[in-house]
């Protein structure tokens, strides 16, 4: 039988593992500046996206597995409204295997700024060199090079993001 000690630590370590993990989560969303940053807060901590939990899959705040966000702003040479394009990364798999990420798309009409879509399970972490073209956004992202391990890649390729008024899609 379980002491009273035990399951008191047991549950103080729980409790202490979730508040470190909400703070870590509220810390890397400060490093989102700009424009739409409240925006990017906004729709972090209220979308649901599809995730795997022990008791099989579900569905999760994106705030309970998003570990870093990254921002770019621009325009595209075919709609001059300021657009946000927001890099999450985040963990489908809450068993630890692997982190993925998305790109979110804002756009600012009237002052207000609005996700207009999102692309799940980009490639290309650490997403730097964005150009800005007509209707797509293109970046280099790091990935697995031919001598790589996973723990430690240095490979880069370029990626491109094709964005309409009410999508975005991640073309490899």
């Amino acid at each position: 039988m379980t002491s009273v000690r035990t399951m008191f630590h047991q549950l103080s370590v729980a409790i202490l593992l979730a508040s470190s993990a909400c703070a870590v989560q509220a810390q890397e969303l400060d490093g989102v500046t700009g424009a739409a940053k409240s925006a990017i807060t906004r729709y972090v901590q209220g979308t649901r996206i599809p995730c795997y939990k022990m008791t099989g899959e579900t569905t999760c705040l994106l705030k309970e597995t998003a570990s870093d966000a990254k921002v770019f702003y621009g325009t595209l040479k075919n709609d001059p409204a300021p657009i946000a394009v927001a890099f999450i990364g985040y963990q489908y798999d809450a068993t630890g295997n692997a982190m993925d990420q998305m790109a979110v798309v804002f756009k600012e009409v009237g002052g207000r700024w609005t996700a207009i879509g999102r692309a799940d399970n980009t490639i290309g972490t650490n997403p730097r060199a964005l150009e800005f073209g007509s209707g797509e956004i293109s970046y280099t992202g790091t990935v697995v090079g031919p001598r790589d391990n996973r723990a430690n890649p240095r490979g880069s390729a370029r990626f491109k993001l094709v964005v309409s008024e009410r999508a975005v899609t991640f073309v490899k």
